[in-house]
């Protein structure tokens, strides 16, 4: 059953730049060495800018576990955890029903 979640933060005004900067490069890692990684989308809010959300689907606890793992969300952790004003909020959702991009 694949595994569906967001993460929603916001960060520092200073910081925006950055952020995206160690977005890309965590999507073009997951785009590299991620195939149980079905879809990863980063988005940031219009009207608030310092605002970001990520939507995730995974095809198992397997490939959650390496995407986890993988160096390229160490370095994301690293980088934007200090610079997030409140903690990153997390949440798992059931897929019921979509329209996704073909493989």
């Amino acid at each position: 059953m694949p595994i569906c979640m967001t993460a929603r933060y916001r960060v520092r005004p200073h910081f925006v730049e950055e952020c995206k900067r160690v977005i890309r490069e965590l999507v073009e890692y997951v785009n590299s060495h991620e195939p149980g990684t079905t879809l990863y989308l980063a988005q940031q809010d219009i009207l608030d800018p310092m605002s970001f959300q990520h939507l995730l689907i995974f095809e198992n606890e397997a490939a959650l576990a390496a995407h986890q793992q993988s160096p390229a969300s160490a370095r994301f952790v690293q980088a934007v955890y200090p610079e997030a004003i409140k903690p990153l909020e997390f949440n798992e959702y059931d897929l019921f029903a979509a329209k996704l991009p073909k493989a």
